[in-house]
């Protein structure tokens, strides 16, 4: 299932950047979903930094259409691989890995300068391989990823904000 989202910030596009590597957001987004504490690094390299964030999703957190089919707790990995660092364009490969269940998701994300912001989009994909009722699950999987990408916005500007 498509995801596509624009947010648009007040702020240059290496400060954005900064605050979607940030540890504060990796936080931020675990203590949104009363989740523990996550793992968190950034590294250099490749043509621009790559953060990786891992954390714990209790089976018990897990919406009840999932919570049917899946009965442990999930080791997710968010995955941030940036091809640089601007000033005008920088694009991410935004990935969650969620081990061996059925489910990916890939999105693009580009922060492109607008001269007095930057403005970031994402688009990509949201897939559920389970017979006969991968549909449903998309749908909640993808309003999961939307829920995600808005708590991003608010936590980015407080981020940038804070600097």
């Amino acid at each position: 299932m498509r995801v596509e989202r624009t947010i648009s910030y007040s702020a240059d596009l290496a400060s954005v950047q900064q605050a979607y590597l940030s540890e504060e957001l990796a936080v931020a987004r675990t203590k949104a979903g009363n989740l523990a504490a996550p793992s968190h690094t950034v590294t250099s390299g490749n043509g621009g930094p790559k953060a990786v964030t891992t954390l714990v999703v209790p089976a018990s957190q897990l919406p009840d259409k999932a919570r049917k089919l899946i009965s442990r707790d999930i080791n997710a990995t968010i995955t941030q691989q940036w091809d640089g660092t601007g000033p005008d364009t920088a694009s991410a490969q935004f990935t969650v890995d969620v081990g061996s269940l059925p489910v990916s998701v890939t999105l693009t994300q580009t922060l492109t300068s607008t001269g007095s912001g930057t403005q970031c989009t994402f688009a990509g994909d949201v897939k559920v391989t389970v017979p006969f009722v991968g549909a449903k699950l998309e749908k909640v999987a993808v309003s999961k990823v939307d829920e995600l990408l808005s708590g991003d916005h608010k936590f980015v500007q407080q981020i940038i904000e804070a600097q």
